[in-house]
């Protein structure tokens, strides 16, 4: 039968038998056992545990799809694209809350996912990872039905569900579709399904608080979405499958050969893209008075920031050196930039490491390129905003925002970058003399103190991290700096420069505290806003900071996945709540 001839959804009425794919229409039971759990064994099982927090259904985003499809079905299709619906909350893109779907998004899923089938249809070798055996016989409907919703759903198909599927592919049989057609129009369905857009995690009792250890197949999914923004693999499907995945002891294995997968690196590009701003460097307007960037440097300067962050990732190196170690990742057109030797790297796009290279007086995090731009304004830098990024990023002390009618300094007049001036703003007076105009006001001066010194002790490089002494007036650059008193430093902490910055840093316990807590809300999907949510971080950090042990970024996200609040879950009290 030619499919085109049919409107999609009178095809899929006659053929889904009443099947509810629409989004907001689950067709899920919130009590439903999920196959194959065999609950905790081992260690690997909580008892008596803290509120590990609610989390509702949460949506695969744009990436998320992207990554499963490609996994799974193994297509170079890639159909999430910025027309997709999206949500973003405290920095990432994977917040469960701010994701949400439509109409409109429902139907580019299931534009999508017919996309996606003829492609499998189209290749023998992408049609044959599901299907092993000839079509003909129900066995074999029944077995590539099944070696499909596996891995489409995260799970084994319930009973009543892969009869569902089954009845697809037979009405499309008397419909007159051949067999893979007919597989087809099931392998759509399976796409278009909510067990496959959402990930869905059960409650047994959904409007209870008691807390519950996750279904051995949700904690795999858990896993995969937090290290490789993706679906299972069969080895971890096989370990959920067991229950060995809730044994300590193999899912310390498993998050090592995760972490060792290459596909650990979307845990670079998606987290530490977001969060250190790689993903903006891309986009960050820069004015033209900076004639030394262009399109290359930043493309150059955005990969370095996921390139010394994975270094972190692999090297097994301590966290606390994030703000000193001297390593660059340069290709020619960064090299350039930052006046290293031309045979430091030979081609533009092919970046290569140097190490203590110590004529460019940089060194450390603060002091990459990427950073040093977006952090700054388009045309000069910005003190406050480098300090604010530091504190809030790094530090998670995000400063309040500023209270009403406080004039910006932009407006005050400011050094006009490297040039001294692009036309646009005074060159008489420079940026640490405009900041201290405007934190003589008793509404700015108390909060501007706090955060401001990160960002002046940087005043040594531009708007895009070229290196500079003076100001466009002249005035020599002062980057000496004092911290007040506070919880950290009850003495204050006086320093200067990029290096007194980046020791300084360095010595601050928020600094792993920060990391912990955005890696969490990122690996969880979630807010960490809920009542029991410092304790849950304070316990990795304990184990992260086992004296004798490397505090390094694996041992953390081990740390992590430890917690009550990544292995267990509950119900929500408030029908509709968030909380």
């Amino acid at each position: 039968m030619n499919k085109d001839a049919l409107q999609p959804w009178g095809r899929w009425v006659a053929t889904l038998g009443g099947l509810s794919l629409l989004p907001g229409v689950l067709a899920c039971s919130q009590t439903r056992t999920p196959s194959g759990y065999r609950g905790p064994s081992g260690d690997g099982g909580p008892a008596v545990a803290l509120d590990p927090g609610y989390k509702g259904i949460h949506v695969l985003n744009s990436t998320e799809y992207n990554a499963t499809i490609q996994d799974v079905l193994g297509t170079d299709l890639q159909p999430a694209d910025s027309s997709w619906r999206g949500g973003e909350d405290v920095g990432f893109d994977n917040i469960w809350s701010a994701l949400s779907v439509d109409q409109a998004q429902y139907n580019r899923y299931f534009v999508a996912a017919g996309a996606l089938t003829s492609e499998v249809l189209a290749s023998p070798m992408l049609l044959g990872r599901f299907v092993s055996c000839t079509l003909s016989s129900p066995d074999c409907v029944r077995a590539s039905i099944q070696a499909a919703g596996l891995r489409l759903f995260r799970r084994p198909l319930a009973q009543e569900e892969l009869t569902t599927y089954q009845g697809v592919y037979n009405a499309a049989r008397a419909l007159g579709d051949d067999e893979p057609s007919a597989f087809g129009l099931a392998l759509q369905a399976l796409l278009s399904s909510a067990e496959f857009l959402y990930r869905i995690e059960i409650d047994p009792q959904p409007a209870s608080t008691a807390s519950h250890p996750v279904d051995p197949f949700e904690l795999a999914s858990r896993l995969s979405y937090f290290l490789w923004s993706s679906g299972p693999d069969d080895a971890l499907l096989t370990a959920a499958a067991d229950g060995s995945l809730a044994q300590a002891d193999t899912l310390s294995v498993t998050i090592d050969r995760m972490l060792d997968d290459p596909k650990s690196k979307r845990l670079v590009t998606n987290f530490a893209g977001q969060w250190l701003g790689a993903r903006a460097v891309l986009s960050h307007a820069v004015a033209p008075n900076y004639y030394e960037w262009s399109r290359q440097v930043a493309q150059a300067a955005s990969a370095e920031i996921l390139l010394y962050f994975d270094d972190f990732l692999r090297s097994g190196r301590s966290w606390l050196e994030f703000p000193t170690a001297d390593i660059n990742f340069v290709d020619a057109a960064l090299a350039y930039f930052y006046g290293m030797p031309a045979a430091t790297a030979a081609e533009v796009g092919m970046p290569v490491r140097v190490d203590n290279y110590t004529a460019d007086q940089r060194n450390g995090f603060f002091g990459l390129a990427g950073f040093l731009a977006v952090s700054s304004f388009d045309r000069r830098t910005s003190p406050s905003l480098r300090g604010r990024w530091i504190a809030g990023t790094v530090l998670c002390s995000t400063p309040p925002p500023p209270p009403p009618n406080v004039p910006v300094l932009d407006e005050e007049g400011a050094d006009g970058g490297a040039d001294g001036g692009d036309g646009s703003t005074s060159t008489t007076v420079n940026v640490r003399q405009s900041l201290e105009k405007h934190r003589a006001s008793a509404a700015c001066s108390v909060c501007h103190a706090t955060f401001d010194p990160y960002g002046l002790a940087l005043e040594q490089f531009d708007g895009v991290g070229i290196r500079r002494t003076t100001y466009g007036d002249g005035t020599t650059i002062d980057v000496s700096v004092t911290l007040p008193p506070s919880d950290t430093f009850p003495q204050g902490q006086s320093f200067s420069g990029l290096d007194g910055l980046a020791s300084t840093v360095a010595a601050d316990p928020r600094l792993g505290a920060c990391l912990a807590k955005q890696l969490l809300t990122y690996g969880l999907g979630r807010r960490m806003d809920q009542p029991n949510d410092e304790a849950h971080l304070q316990h990795a950090l304990d184990k992260w900071r086992t004296p004798g042990q490397t505090p390094s970024l694996r041992r953390l996200v081990h740390a992590l996945v430890s917690t009550d609040a990544f292995r267990l879950r509950r119900g929500d009290d408030v029908p509709g709540g968030d909380k």
